[in-house]
């Protein structure tokens, strides 16, 4: 019996975490630069890494309007 209860808990966990987004910087990992001067440029400046957090950023706060227009509609936030 507790383990039945252990094993329910650990796939509303797994559930729970299926429900993140993946990792962003995985993403930045992916572009490769495959022009020299413009891969020397980026050796200076990280623009793949740059790509992925303005990317990160732009999801977390696309989330936070359609969450706060989403309350707004239920009339839970004025």
């Amino acid at each position: 019996m507790i383990s039945s209860i252990i094993q329910g808990l650990t796939d509303a966990g797994t559930a729970v975490l299926n429900l993140l987004p993946t990792c962003p910087f995985y993403q930045a990992q992916q572009i490769i630069i495959d022009n020299q001067i413009l891969g020397w440029i980026a050796w200076v400046v990280p623009f793949p890494e740059i790509i992925a957090l303005l990317n990160a950023w732009l999801a977390a706060i696309l989330v936070w309007y359609v969450s706060k227009k989403a309350l707004r509609w239920a009339k839970l936030i004025q």
